[in-house]
């Protein structure tokens, strides 16, 4: 038999790491979770093998990842492998969120609402914490060639502010005092230019000098969203008015010129077949088509003269979209009210799931 002896300074610092390792794993005398534990409890996330629920946004970050934002079960992050569930138990500030961002220095922002106080929380993911970040309301100069847009908000490095419009919109609404100049979507266009769209007071350009409110009543819709595509042209799409395209002056309803308006909506605020009238969000595909989400009547794509509606027909589970994303790949996704997400391969609508 062949022994085998341990010198004595082999023996002590065997029993360090015994007790360490018994320490970290709580089975030691002291249990108590550990910091370390905690980060990476808080890095893992929950793994899930499906994005559930009502889907408000999606984006696809610079490391190919893609965020989901959901009306309250969290977030939801796709590496192409794995979907990892985010939600208020590894920090997100709350788990009803309307949208997310990847910021210039690789960080992950999301606009959240504290259903409680009806308040807005902005939160940033730093790829290992999640962060809510106090924000000032005072700032009234805003330098977009240096901050950065979130939201409704300036980030200028390290300090985030409100945006305060001016409250000179041509758009009255005595109905909505409280809300009417919340800022519902934004875009920094390629010229440099800021636009804001608002729940009720229409929509505002910001210069760099000065803001510019536009007079077309039919902006006084709420705004849910403004893109620019590829050949520079800006769209909005707001609840109930449609889709409109910028003509350098002013906004052109497209809807209306395609007889897709909704001319009883004013009367009847609900969605009716056929009408392409409660715009939730607008995207490009690398082809050039335009693909529009409406709350109501399922997914509209625009190409040149050809107009397409998808709906139930097509394998979507409902007609009520909240949001169309294209991918860097080219894959169109949809996130619904409800049913969760899915995507579209050519002909129809499938569950997105593992």
């Amino acid at each position: 038999m062949v022994k085998f002896m341990m010198k004595p300074l082999q023996v002590l610092i065997t029993f360090y790491v015994l007790i360490i390792f018994t320490s970290c794993n709580g089975q030691g005398q002291n249990s108590t979770t550990t910091g370390v534990e905690e980060t990476t409890r808080q890095l893992v996330g929950d793994t899930v093998y499906q994005v559930i629920g009502e889907i408000r946004g999606i984006i696809q970050d610079s490391k190919n990842n893609l965020w989901f934002a959901s009306n309250g079960n969290g977030v939801f992050k796709y590496d192409g492998k794995t979907i990892t569930n985010y939600t208020e138990k590894h920090g997100l500030s709350s788990n009803y969120v309307w949208m997310a961002k990847e910021g210039k220095d690789g960080r992950i922002w999301f606009k959240t609402n504290i259903r409680a106080n009806d308040v807005d929380a902005i939160c940033s993911f730093d790829g290992l914490h999640f962060n809510t970040i106090q924000y000032d309301t005072n700032s009234i100069h805003y330098d977009f060639t240096k901050g950065e847009l979130i939201f409704g908000y300036y980030f200028d490095g390290k300090l985030l502010s409100k945006i305060q419009l001016p409250h000179t919109s041509p758009i009255q609404n005595d109905d909505n005092i409280r809300h009417h100049y919340d800022i519902f979507t934004t875009l920094k266009d390629k010229s440099g230019n800021v636009w804001f769209g608002t729940c009720t007071a229409g929509i505002c350009k910001y210069d760099g000098e000065k803001f510019t409110w536009f007079d077309n009543k039919e902006l006084g819709s709420a705004t849910r969203d403004i893109y620019e595509d590829s050949h520079g042209i800006l769209w909005t799409g707001n609840n109930g008015d449609g889709l409109f395209r910028y003509e350098g002056e002013n906004f052109i309803n497209f809807s209306r010129e395609k007889n897709l308006h909704n001319p009883d909506f004013d009367k009847y605020p609900i969605g009716k077949p056929g009408f392409m009238s409660r715009i939730w969000k607008i995207t490009e595909d690398k082809h050039g088509n335009l693909w529009v989400a409406t709350i109501d009547n399922g997914v509209w794509m625009i190409r040149k003269n050809a107009i397409t509606n998808y709906t139930t027909k097509d394998g979507l589970p409902m007609d009520n979209i909240w949001t169309v994303y294209i991918d860097k790949q080219g894959k169109l996704w949809v996130g619904t009210e409800g049913a969760g997400v899915y995507i579209f391969n050519g002909k129809k609508f499938t569950e997105f799931k593992l």
